[in-house]
C-alpha cells in the first residue's frame, strides 16, 4: 500500500471547538501531520457532551469534507477521544474462590474480568478498564495465572459514563459516514504523552483545565488511580465577569488581559478596566470575581486527590497543569495555596516530535490548540483511508451507476454472457432500439392491411347486392 493511503484521524470534541487532524507515524517515530482542521462548538457542545445532534452531524460531515479536500483521499473511520462531565472512575472488586488450593488458569482470570464487566448498570458503558492488582492470600501481582492458591480476588478501575454519551457520538459519526476505529478516552491520551513515565511511577496529579470541564487523573505506580471529570472550567470565569455588564466576547479579552489566579500584593492600588465602550470597571471587583472561581475550581482538584485516598507524600511528581484555562496568570501559585503541594508546573506542549506537512500554516499548534487531537492521533493504529476520491459530485456518480446498471440490464435481456465476451452496451441499445422500430413498423403494416382488406370486401359486397336487385 502506497504511503499516501495509509493514515490515521483523531477527532477531540471539545466544548469550545471540535478539532480534526490526519497524520501518520514515520520510521523515528515523529508524527507527519498532514491536515488538521477546526470548528467551533459552543453551539452544540456543552460540558464535553453533545447537546445538538443535528449541529454536531453537520459539523462531522463539514470537517470530514474538508480534510477529505485538503488529504485529496477518501476517510472511511476515524478515532474519536471521548470526555466529558459525568465520566469518573469506579473501583470494583471480584473474588473468586475455590475448594482447594488450586493453579490459577487463565480461563479462571478471563471469568473474573468478565464479572467486573457486568458490573456496570445499565444506564453506565465502562469506556476502559485498568486493573489495578490481583490478590492470592497475602500475595499482590499483576500477573496471577500459574500462581497456586485458594482464592483470588481481583481489583479493577473502570472509568464509565452514561451510555447516551457514547451513542451520540455514534449516531453523528455514522450520519456523516465516518466508522468509529476507536473511542479512547481523551484525557489518558493526553497523560500519555505529558506525563513522563517516571512522575507516573513516583505518583503525581493531572489536571486538564478546559473551557467547560476540568478532568483530574491520579497516577501512582505507573497506573492509573482516580479519575473524574468536573463541570467548571474557564468559561464559568467569563460568565462571571459578565455580571459587570459586558458582552461574552468582551469578558474573554478581559479575564484573559487582565485575570490572574492569585493577587500577589492585595494593598497595590490598581487602575480601573476600560471596556470598548469606554466604562470604567473597578478592578479589584474583577480581580475578585476571577480569583473566586479560580479558587472553587481548584478547591474541587483538592478534593478529587483527597477522595483518590493518596497523600501529598505519596504523590513526588507534584501537580502536572495544562488546557486553556490553565494558561492564566499566577495559576501555579493558586495550587500552591490551596492544595498545599509544593511541586505544581504547567504543560503546554505534548512529547511528540510534529512534522507539520507544508500546507499547514506556519507555527502549527504553538498554541497548544491540538495538543489533544495529537495525542489521541499517537494512539491510533487503524488505517483509515478508504481510497481516492470520486472524480465529480455525489449526484453525477449516482447517475452514472443507474447508467451503467442500466446497460448491464439490457446486456442481460440480450441474451449475452455478462462474464465472457460480449458486444458493447453502446452496440446492444442501439439493437434493441432497431428492433422496437421494425416491431412498430410491422404492427403498422398488418393495421392497415386489415383496414384495406376490409374496405375491398365491403365494396364487393354492395356491388353484389346491387346485382341482385328485383324490383316488385
Amino acid at each position: 500500500m502506497a504511503a499516501e493511503d495509509n493514515f490515521v484521524v483523531a477527532i477531540e470534541i471539545g466544548s469550545s471547538k471540535v478539532t480534526a487532524i490526519a497524520g501518520r507515524k514515520q520510521p523515528d517515530d515523529a508524527l507527519l501531520v498532514l491536515a488538521c482542521v477546526q470548528e467551533p462548538s459552543s453551539d452544540f457542545v456543552s460540558r464535553g457532551r453533545i447537546n445538538n445532534i443535528k449541529k454536531m452531524k453537520a459539523c462531522l460531515s463539514g470537517i470530514k469534507e474538508n480534510l477529505e479536500k485538503k488529504l485529496k483521499k477518501s476517510i472511511g473511520q476515524a478515532y474519536v477521544g471521548i470526555g466529558g462531565m459525568g465520566m469518573y472512575s469506579v473501583k470494583n472488586t471480584v473474588p473468586k474462590t475455590f475448594t482447594a488450593r488450586t493453579e490459577v488458569s487463565r480461563d479462571v482470570i478471563d471469568e473474573i474480568e468478565q464479572d467486573n464487566a457486568r458490573s456496570m448498570s445499565d444506564e453506565h458503558t465502562i469506556l476502559g478498564t485498568i486493573i489495578q492488582e490481583y490478590r492470592l492470600g497475602a500475595q499482590v501481582t499483576h500477573e496471577p495465572v500459574g500462581m497456586i492458591a485458594d482464592r483470588v480476588e481481583g481489583r479493577f478501575l473502570n472509568v464509565v459514563t452514561r451510555n447516551f454519551v457514547c451513542e451520540n457520538i455514534k449516531n453523528c459519526m455514522n450520519d456523516a459516514e465516518l466508522g468509529i476505529a476507536g473511542l479512547p478516552i481523551a484525557t489518558l491520551a493526553l497523560a500519555d504523552r505529558m506525563v513522563p513515565a517516571s512522575e507516573r511511577h513516583s505518583g503525581c496529579v493531572f489536571v486538564d483545565m478546559g473551557a467547560e470541564t476540568t478532568s483530574v487523573a491520579i497516577f501512582k505506580n505507573n497506573l492509573l488511580r482516580h479519575f473524574a471529570v468536573l463541570p467548571l472550567g474557564g468559561r464559568n470565569i467569563t460568565r462571571d465577569i459578565t455580571s459587570l455588564s459586558v458582552e461574552e466576547a468582551e469578558a474573554e479579552r478581559m479575564k484573559v488581559n487582565f485575570g490572574t489566579a492569585f493577587s500577589e500584593n492585595d494593598e497595590e492600588v490598581r487602575n480601573p478596566i476600560v471596556t470598548d465602550s469606554g466604562r470604567h470597571i473597578n478592578y479589584d471587583e474583577f480581580i475578585n470575581l476571577v480569583e473566586a472561581r479560580q479558587e472553587e475550581i481548584i478547591c474541587n482538584v483538592h478534593n478529587q486527590i483527597k477522595l483518590s485516598g493518596y497523600k501529598r507524600s505519596e504523590l513526588v511528581g507534584g501537580i502536572i497543569l495544562t488546557g486553556g484555562a490553565a494558561n492564566m496568570r499566577n495559576i501555579v501559585k493558586a495550587f500552591r495555596r490551596v492544595t498545599d503541594f509544593e511541586t505544581v508546573r504547567v504543560v503546554k506542549s505534548v512529547d511528540t516530535t510534529i512534522r507539520p506537512a507544508s500546507s499547514l500554516p506556519q507555527g502549527f499548534n504553538k498554541d497548544g490548540s491540538c495538543n489533544m487531537a495529537i495525542a489521541l492521533l499517537e494512539q491510533g493504529k487503524e488505517n483509515c483511508c478508504a481510497g481516492s476520491l470520486s472524480s465529480g459530485n455525489d449526484m453525477f456518480d449516482r447517475k452514472k451507476k443507474e447508467e451503467e446498471a442500466e446497460k448491464e440490464r439490457l446486456v442481460r435481456e440480450a441474451g449475452q454472457n455478462v462474464k465472457g465476451p460480449q458486444e458493447p452496451p453502446e452496440a446492444v441499445e442501439k439493437e434493441r432500439v432497431e428492433r422496437e422500430r421494425a416491431e412498430k413498423k410491422e404492427k403498422r403494416r398488418r393495421f392497415f392491411g386489415k383496414i384495406k382488406n376490409f374496405m375491398t370486401n365491403l365494396v364487393s359486397d354492395n356491388e353484389a347486392n346491387e346485382g341482385n336487385d328485383v324490383r316488385d
